[in-house]
Order: structure tokens, then C-alpha cells, then sequence
């Protein structure tokens, strides 16, 4: 057993002391043995003495080691010596609990600098400070958003702008702020977002924030690049064959670099000049076409909205497609309460639906059961109307394009419907977003205020 050592040191130091007590006793009645008696009681006194030391001495150790154990480096175990005697396993246990300590040490150390890593490569600024204002945290975005050096209380913000830090610290945890600020003569607009966490009974608020306009340009930069990608595409596609066409025609009407005759013009040749000319002509009214598409989408006309009846306009749009549902046997389900209504402009509302019908009735595959859902809901002061079938889905691959202007992965198809429907939500300051995954169908959301 692990404590024998200790306890047989115990058990022969109180045995000990038991029978000095036993001999005091025992000379007690004895004629002229005082003497003996004060002997055998102060022998008692010291070994109860010499007990209470052996004690002391052993918590001391236990002690001093486990203060030890935890403040000083556990990589070398000093273990008393006198501790090693009198408890055999002890040092054993003890390691264990070392190498326990090191190791959640050494992850503690670990998600410390994986922290930090996150923290300095995210491009929000993050700020945290305690109920003093003192800082804990600010990363590096935070500095170069804000351009400074360092920072040591909230309060330093109003030397950026007077009543920044005042804004931001009585700011509710979940809040928004967008704030205008002028650093360096040059004005930014900064989204600051306001937390709170409380540890080990300290609170500390979290800032996070990040240049709006800066943000929003790089957006509209990769819109911008992705829209001309589309373009250019397109009008090589028109203006490649426009090209070879009219040098093929120019090979037959000049010879040694003279325009030849009428006379000198073969039949065959003359057939070829038609059909070419014929399909410039079919192509120069495609890329007219598709400037006139590409119209449609920046010149939105203005709205008429009127209080809408939802249920009896998704009937009749249903109604447009009911002969191509029934060849295709299509199933249309419609859900929506019979008084509910929305402030929209119905013509072209109507026309956003019927391009996602359009859709999804093209999602359509092989699929066993063919179903489409319309269905309309109202949470939280906004009216969503929302398409869903169990078509092909849209591949992961390019659900970032399907809003991008005439992109598209149909054949016949022009890729204006999508992105029309984005600007028509837009101008009726609602939105269209979608969820969907290859084979398990797609659901898209018009969301109405």
C-alpha cells in the first residue's frame, strides 16, 4: 500500500506515547516515584511534541511542492525527499499530475497564438476593453483602419473624433453603428458592431468595425469584373464570325488587290456573298438583341404599386403555365392566407415570378414526382413569397454568377431573367436570395417590407 510508511510512523509514535503514558501511570501510586511520574509525562510531552513536528513538517513540504507545482516550471519535478519516504506512490501520482499540467499549458500556449494568428489576419478591426476602458486586445486591421500606433484606453478614440469612445461605450451589445470619421483629412465610414462577454466576472465589450466604403467598392469592383467578362464574351461571340464573314467576302471581290467586276462574279461565288452577308445580318440583329436586353435591365421603369391580393395573383400566374404543367405533369401546389395582401407593383412582380416558374418547371430532369410550392408567409413585419420545386438544383460552381447580368448556363437562354429579378426586388427595396443544392431542388425567396 502507498501510505504504510506514514502509517506505521504514526501508529509507533502514538504507540510510543501511549506507553509512556501507561509507565506514568502505572508509577502513579507508587511511594516516592514523583520523579518517575514528571519524567514519564514530560517524555509523553515531548514525543506528542515531536508528533505535532513530524506533522508540520510533512504539510510544509506537501505544501511548498504543490505551490511549486503550480507557479514554477513542471518540465523538472523537485519532490522532497522526506515525502519520497514516508509516501511511496505519491511521486508517481504527482508526475501524472505534472505532465497533465504541462500539457494544458502547452495548449493553452497553442490556442493563444492560434488566436492571435486569426486575430491579425482578419481584415475587421477588433477591439476589447474592460468596464475601465482599459484595452485588452486591438489588432492590426484595427490600427491601420484607424491609423495608429497603439492604444491604451477607449477614451484615446476621442482624440480621433470628441464623443467617438462615449458613442461606442454606452452602445447596446447586438448594435450597429455607422460613423462618419476624418483621419488624416480623409473621410471614412465605418461600421462599428458592438458585443459583450463576461469572464470570470469582468465584462468586457467587444468592437468590431470595418471601412464600409472600402468594402462596398471591392464589391462592386468583382460585380463589375464579372459583368464585363459576361459582355466581352458575348460580343466576341457576335463579332468573331461578323469578322471572318466579311473577310471571306472581301477574298472573293478583290483580285491582285482590285475589286473585280459584276461580270467576273460566278454564280457560286455570288450564293456564298448572300449567305454570308445574310448571316452578318442574323448576327448584327442578336448583338442589337442583346443590347437591348442589357437595357431592360438598367432602365427599369418607375413603379406603380397598388395593395396586391397575394393568393389570387399566384393563382393566376399559375394559370399561364397550366398547359405546360399538364404535358409535363407537374405538380403546382399554392399556400397563402386569402386576405393577406403586399404593396407591390404587380406587372412587374408578376414578371420576376413567372421567370422563376420558368425556372424551375426547366429544373426538371428525371425525377419520379415533379413538384412546385407557392407559398407566402409573414414573420417579423416582412411578407415573403417563396418558390421551391425538387428539380436538378443549381451546382454550387456558379451560384455566385446566377444574379451576374446575361449569365447563363442554357443554351436558348439570354442570363437576363435573374438578374432583372434582383433589380426589380431591388427598386421595391426588397430582396431575392435562394438556397439550393444539386438533385434536392432549389427554393427562392422574394421578400417583401
Amino acid at each position: 500500500m502507498g501510505f504504510n510508511k506514514y502509517s506505521i510512523h504514526i501508529v509507533l509514535r502514538v504507540g510510543l506515547i501511549f506507553i509512556t503514558l501507561l509507565g506514568a501511570v502505572y508509577f502513579v501510586p507508587k511511594p516516592n516515584r514523583v520523579v518517575t511520574v514528571i519524567f514519564f509525562l514530560l517524555l509523553a510531552f515531548s514525543q506528542v511534541i515531536l508528533l505535532i513536528r513530524f506533522f508540520n513538517s510533512v504539510n510544509h513540504d506537501l505544501a511548498r511542492f504543490l505551490i511549486e507545482l503550480k507557479e514554477q516550471d513542471t518540465t523538472v519535478l523537485y519532490f522532497p525527499e522526506k515525502l519520497e519516504k514516508n509516501f511511496k506512490n505519491l511521486k508517481y501520482s504527482f508526475q501524472e499530475i505534472s505532465n497533465e499540467i504541462k500539457k494544458s499549458r502547452t495548449e493553452k500556449i497553442g490556442q493563444k497564438q492560434y488566436l492571435n494568428y486569426i486575430l491579425e489576419n482578419i481584415n475587421e478591426g477588433l477591439i476589447s476593453f474592460d468596464e475601465d476602458g482599459k484595452i485588452k486586445i486591438i489588432n492590426k486591421a484595427a490600427k491601420q483602419l484607424l491609423k495608429i500606433d497603439f492604444l491604451h484606453s477607449i477614451w484615446d478614440l476621442n482624440e480621433i473624433k470628441d464623443g467617438l469612445a462615449k458613442r461606442l461605450v454606452l452602445s447596446n451589445p447586438g448594435k450597429h453603428e455607422l460613423i462618419a470619421l476624418e483621419i488624416k483629412n480623409i473621410r471614412y465610414d465605418f461600421l462599428f458592431r458592438i458585443s459583450e462577454v463576461k469572464i470570470e466576472n469582468q465584462i468586457l465589450k467587444i468592437i468590431t468595425f470595418q471601412d464600409l466604403k472600402n468594402e462596398l467598392e471591392e464589391k462592386e469592383i468583382s460585380s463589375w469584373k464579372k459583368l464585363m467578362r459576361v459582355l466581352t464574351h458575348e460580343m466576341m461571340n457576335s463579332l468573331t464570325p461578323i469578322t471572318t464573314l466579311s473577310v471571306a467576302i472581301r477574298r472573293i471581290l478583290i483580285k491582285d488587290q482590285k475589286l473585280i467586276s459584276l461580270d467576273e462574279i460566278e454564280l457560286e461565288d455570288l450564293l456564298d456573298i448572300y449567305k454570308n452577308n445574310e448571316t452578318i445580318e442574323n448576327r448584327s440583329k442578336g448583338l442589337l438583341d442583346f443590347i437591348n436586353q442589357y437595357r431592360k435591365i438598367t432602365k427599369i421603369p418607375e413603379l406603380q404599386k397598388e395593395e396586391v391580393k397575394i393568393l389570387p395573383f399566384l393563382q393566376n400566374i399559375e394559370q399561364l403555365f397550366s398547359e405546360e404543367i399538364k404535358t409535363k405533369l407537374i405538380k403546382v401546389k399554392i399556400k397563402a392566407e386569402s386576405d393577406l395582401t403586399c404593396e407591390i407593383d404587380k406587372n412587374l412582380i408578376e414578371q420576376v415570378t413567372i421567370n422563376l416558374i420558368k425556372n424551375s418547371i426547366e429544373s426538371f430532369k428525371d425525377e419520379e414526382e415533379k413538384i412546385i410550392e407557392l407559398y407566402v408567409k409573414e414573420e417579423q413585419g416582412f411578407v415573403f413569397v417563396v418558390i421551391q420545386d425538387n428539380g436538378s438544383g443549381i451546382n454550387k460552381d456558379i451560384k455566385d454568377d446566377v444574379f451576374v447580368p446575361f449569365f447563363t448556363t442554357k443554351e436558348q437562354g439570354s442570363g437576363i431573367g435573374l438578374s432583372l429579378s434582383k433589380e426589380i426586388m431591388k427598386k421595391h427595396k426588397g430582396e431575392i436570395y435562394f438556397e439550393s443544392a444539386p438533385r434536392r431542388g432549389t427554393i427562392f425567396y422574394l421578400k417583401f417590407k
